[in-house]
């Protein structure tokens, strides 16, 4: 139960952050989901380096590891948001944006997370 509720608090600080990133960045950058770009990147760094590093200080605390990756990153990044985004792309027949957003997200989101492991590879000599 404690597991759970350290889970659940966590995701909700991910929530939280993912919908002000958002906003402001589709504020900031309107006519293409660049809110929803920004933190699936930011959340593939970030769960590169941090899987990394988790690994290499705080092995002794891999049961606790669930907390960062399902709750606050499970939260944070969007791939339901995503998804949602890209079919509306595609049935409103902008099938450029729709291409765009796909290969974009999901080309940038494997680079962000192979930057993050190599990061903290560099970081981190012992993984």
């Amino acid at each position: 139960m404690k597991m759970l509720l350290l889970i659940g608090a966590a995701g909700f600080v991910g929530t939280v952050m993912r919908y002000c990133l958002m906003r402001g960045v589709n504020h900031l950058l309107p006519g293409f989901p660049w809110g929803t770009f920004a933190v699936n990147i930011i959340g593939a760094y970030t769960a590169g380096f941090c899987f990394v590093l988790c690994r290499a200080r705080f092995p002794h605390y891999e049961s606790y590891f669930p907390i960062l990756f399902v709750g606050f990153l499970g939260a944070f990044t969007t791939f339901s948001t995503f998804a949602l985004e890209s079919v509306r792309y595609f049935l409103d027949a902008q099938y450029m944006k729709f291409a765009g957003n796909v290969l974009l997200q999901n080309s940038t989101g494997l680079l962000a997370a192979v930057g993050g492991i190599r990061m903290a590879q560099m970081f981190f000599k012992s993984c």
